[in-house]
């Protein structure tokens, strides 16, 4: 054999391997893994209904320019002012001047009553307050922003009292005094509102009123519960300044597919929460279950004794209600894999895939829930921490990743 022919074959034989190696990495690189941590999680089975919220409540008549003394969700007693009618804007600006006003005042005030002098102290109060004030800035919850600058403020002028840099803020509080009296002058005797009963005050630019009564609601059938939540069951009232919700305890009524009904019993404790308007979940009480075959929907009625100013603005509302919860570790229902009858997981150990068995507490569309502790060699060996494959093709045990 030529000696040229000698190399080539040479050659040849050298590019074989290599040639396999380079395929090898090609497919080993070219994979999309994409894994998940296992972490300690709670989920609880659940139920969304469509339904309406209903209070006891009175109306609060009442219509004009309204300037309104109390906060809406506000307790308030029979007779007591809730707000006024204006004649002009003058006396609308000049309610807004003594508001403001008045709260420097008793602001300048308190911070006269130092109580101490340890200055470190009150820097820390100092500080706290800026924290704060910014932890409201960056959970964009404006409506405690003003509290939060009052704080702030009040622990400032305590420090300067102590530090001596001032002696005293009677000479701002007087000046604020005068103010107040001309503010107060120009504001007169605008015509006052009352509450009808005691209870909590609601503003009737922050709720919402249903467009039939407590007592049509509870006679309802499931299709004419269903027929009203699609015609339309909230009604925007005219010449109404309010109400006042007279009770603590409140009914949801709500509809759902008639075979999702059997998950309700009556006299059940379950826990009920309106997701984006009321998020904290509300122990609630199943008080009927009212099937209908016709119509295919089930009325479900639910009956709640804790009361919120966030539950206050509600009228028409779908609700999450849930009935077990179950905790353990989370993994995407995608990780899941089925090899020889046995549900599992793949994880990621260093560079290789590992088949890990697991138990199932509790799965939905998104989720599956495993219980804590695993074991390498029991049904469950996932453990917390581990990086569960969500995305990879090609998975064995022990193969690369």
């Amino acid at each position: 054999m030529k000696r040229g022919a000698i190399k080539r074959l040479l050659l040849l034989l050298l590019l074989i391997p290599a040639a396999y190696i380079l395929v090898q990495l090609a497919l080993v690189l070219d994979r999309p893994f994409r894994t998940e941590t296992a972490i300690q999680y709670t989920l609880a089975d659940s139920l969304t209904l469509d339904g309406v919220l209903c209070f006891e409540e009175q109306p609060v008549p009442g219509g004009g320019n309204l300037g309104y003394l109390v906060a809406s969700g506000e307790r308030v007693s029979a007779g007591a002012p809730v707000a006024e009618v204006y004649t002009d804007s003058a006396q609308s600006l000049a309610r807004a001047r003594i508001k403001s006003l008045t709260r420097q005042i008793e602001l300048l005030s308190r911070s006269q009553n130092v109580g101490g002098t340890d200055i470190t102290l009150q820097q820390g109060e100092m500080q706290s307050a800026v924290y704060d004030l910014l932890d409201e800035i960056d959970r964009q919850s404006y409506a405690g922003l003003q509290e939060r600058k009052e704080e702030y403020l009040l622990a400032a002028n305590k420090l300067q009292i102590t530090t001596g840099r001032v002696d005293s803020f009677s000479g701002q509080i007087a000046a604020l005094q005068e103010e107040l009296a001309a503010a107060t002058a120009q504001l007169g005797s605008p015509q006052t509102i009352t509450a009808p009963a005691s209870g909590y005050f609601v503003a009737s630019q922050d709720t919402a009123f249903l467009s039939v009564t407590a007592e049509t609601l509870a006679a309802q059938t499931p299709a004419e519960l269903a027929a009203m939540l699609t015609q339309g069951a909230e009604t925007t009232p005219q010449e109404l300044a309010g109400k006042v919700v007279t009770s603590y305890s409140w009914h949801y009524y709500g509809i759902c597919p008639i075979e999702q009904s059997d998950k309700f019993t009556e006299g059940a404790r379950v826990e009920i929460s309106f997701p984006g308007r009321a998020d904290q979940p509300r122990p609630a009480l199943v008080e009927t279950v009212q099937p209908d075959e016709a119509a295919g929907v089930a009325r479900v009625v639910l009956s709640c004794e804790y009361m919120g100013a966030d539950l206050l603005a509600l009228g028409r509302q779908e609700a999450q209600v849930d009935f077990t919860s179950y905790e353990g570790l989370r993994i995407s229902a995608d990780a899941l894999h089925i090899v020889d009858g046995q549900r599992g997981v793949y994880v990621k150990y260093g560079s290789l895939s590992r088949f890990r068995k697991i138990e199932v507490l509790y799965e939905n569309e998104d989720y599956i829930l495993a219980p804590l502790g695993g074991k390498v060699g029991t049904d469950n060996e996932l453990r917390m921490y581990d990086e569960v494959i969500v995305e990879g093709a090609g998975l064995r045990d022990g193969g690369l990743v």
